[in-house]
């Protein structure tokens, strides 16, 4: 005899992946591929899912704990791109103000680190935004 287990795996790999869009599969179906896109650190899948399933009524406790997990990721990796940020542009600072960097004479020209430093800067802007996005996306639910 086949088991209720794995049965259910058969249908989450055959025939949940082709649902999920439609927010017709049970919320703890939801819940497992939200936490399986966080192990992923695909946040976005994440917060995507969590809309779908759109405030689950019957399982509410664990949708409120699964979505508090997403925001205390969201909230942390936005702290971490606020160090990277306040960084760069203590490093943008000091290039401009001083050319060179005495101690690493060796190293490319001025101009193109600062290049460097301001692609790179405009990167974690974008990316902290798009995580303060998530996050009010996931307050709004």
């Amino acid at each position: 005899m086949v088991g209720l287990g794995i049965l259910f795996r058969i249908f989450r790999r055959f025939v949940g992946k082709s649902l999920e869009d439609t927010g017709a599969l049970p919320t703890r179906y939801y819940l497992n591929e939200v936490l399986n896109s966080l192990d992923k650190d695909d946040i976005g899948q994440a917060v995507k899912l969590l809309k779908i399933s759109g405030g689950a009524r019957v399982d509410k406790s664990r949708w409120e704990v699964v979505r508090q997990q997403v925001l205390f990721r969201c909230r942390l990796l936005m702290e971490r791109h606020h160090k990277r940020i306040h960084t760069i542009e203590n490093r943008i600072k000091i290039i401009r103000n001083r050319g060179r960097i005495p101690w690493r004479w060796f190293q490319k020209e001025p101009t193109e680190r600062l290049v460097e430093y301001e692609n790179v800067l405009s990167l974690e802007r974008r990316a902290q935004a798009l995580l303060e996005q998530y996050e009010k996306d996931l307050k709004s639910i």
